[in-house]
């Protein structure tokens, strides 16, 4: 494993910002979302993904590096390509509006994205189930749909919650959150950090029905990329409301994953695949863990989470951040062998938008940037 230097660090960094150059030339006026590891040949979903404000939101990174006004310009031509998708019934437009919205909102001050931002904070308030007290995944979710299932990726959406209770004083956007999340730590986050992916519940009574994880290797197995969402999603909690039971939980899945990758810390998709080593990798978790280790840092946890941010990194940058090698021939800045879902065959071995989201505000963080809306 590579020490993490500031050469490395900036290196890693003119590699993704190279990455967002090319990208922003070809892909107009589509949306990245995953790209086969051997090729880097960009693919975009029919009809939008849930994905797409993570390409949003590079621009919104890249323009903090580097002040360089066409980033801005790109982060306000494609959030204007969002609008209309705030009103659709699913979970998923917080990744989609709090990426592209509230991180661009205060860079540009564009009264667009403030609006996307709250109607896309009014619709999550609009479709919490009172009886459950959670958000659900919703009719029009793209992997896991359904009125009576909630999974751990909501608690990243719940970011935009945060941010509108900050920005309006409305406390009906906190009071959401807080249940969520309640529910959330209840529901699917086992005493030894591990995490459940979705659970299903009784509509009439809220009471769960049924839980398992279908993006891992088995119905109870740990899916990795979920132990990133929860770390990360409960330290954004921890730092929207100071409780210490919601920083508690993302330090028992840090930990967890620290218990887990003692020989190696880049994920593998599922913790307990017994495949292992041969079982497929999912380094977009790996980013997403080393942006929820440094807000832990941040957040006063303790230094050994900034030391396991610094470990990620540190295997992440060399080993999966092309170029590889001396001879790679693929276009630089890919992080190459993220997972999008093993069992449906999509993207299984591809660079992911969200992956190269992540590394890029990893890296951002770790040289003590601020990037919270």
């Amino acid at each position: 494993m590579s020490a993490l230097t500031d050469a490395t660090v900036a290196g890693a960094q003119a590699r993704l910002l190279a990455r967002i150059d090319a990208t922003a030339g070809i892909m107009r006026p589509h949306f990245p979302h995953a790209a086969p590891s051997d090729t880097g040949r960009w693919e975009a979903k029919p009809g939008g993904a849930w994905t797409d404000g993570f390409w949003v939101g590079l621009c919104w990174l890249a323009h903090g590096l580097t002040k360089a006004e066409r980033y801005r310009e790109w982060g306000l031509e494609w959030a204007e390509r969002l609008r209309g998708r705030e009103h659709t019934k699913t979970h998923d437009i917080g990744f989609l509006f709090h990426y592209s919205a509230v991180l661009g909102w205060p860079i540009t001050r564009a009264p667009l994205l403030r609006e996307l931002g709250l109607a896309c904070a009014d619709r999550l308030v609009a479709v919490w189930h009172p009886q459950a007290r959670v958000i659900p995944v919703g009719a029009h979710a793209e992997v896991s749909s359904g009125l009576d299932d909630v999974t751990i990726d909501c608690m990243m959406n719940l970011q935009v919650l945060w941010w509108a209770a900050r920005e309006t004083g409305n406390d009906r956007y906190r009071d959401v959150a807080l249940a969520h999340a309640e529910r959330t730590a209840a529901w699917h986050v086992r005493p030894d950090g591990s995490c459940v992916q979705s659970v299903h519940f009784d509509p009439a009574t809220g009471a769960p029905l049924r839980r398992h994880t279908h993006q891992g290797h088995h119905d109870e197995g740990c899916w990795s990329r979920g132990v990133g969402w929860c770390a990360y999603g409960f330290a954004e909690a921890h730092r929207a409301t100071g409780r210490a039971d919601f920083l508690a939980v993302a330090r028992r899945a840090l930990d967890y994953h620290m218990a887990h990758s003692e020989r190696d810390p880049v994920t593998f998709n599922d913790y307990d695949d017994p495949r292992i080593p041969d079982a497929p990798r999912d380094t977009s978790a790996s980013a997403i863990l080393a942006c929820a280790a440094l807000a832990l840092a941040e957040a006063g946890a303790g230094p050994r989470y900034h030391d396991e941010a610094g470990r990620i990194l540190g295997a992440l940058v060399p080993r999966f951040l092309t170029p590889v090698g001396a001879d790679d021939r693929r276009p630089p800045g890919m992080l190459v062998h993220s997972c999008y879902n093993v069992h449906t065959g999509e993207a299984p071995d591809h660079e992911l938008i969200w992956g190269d989201y992540f590394l890029l505000e990893a890296l951002v963080r770790w040289q003590g940037r601020g990037l919270q809306a």
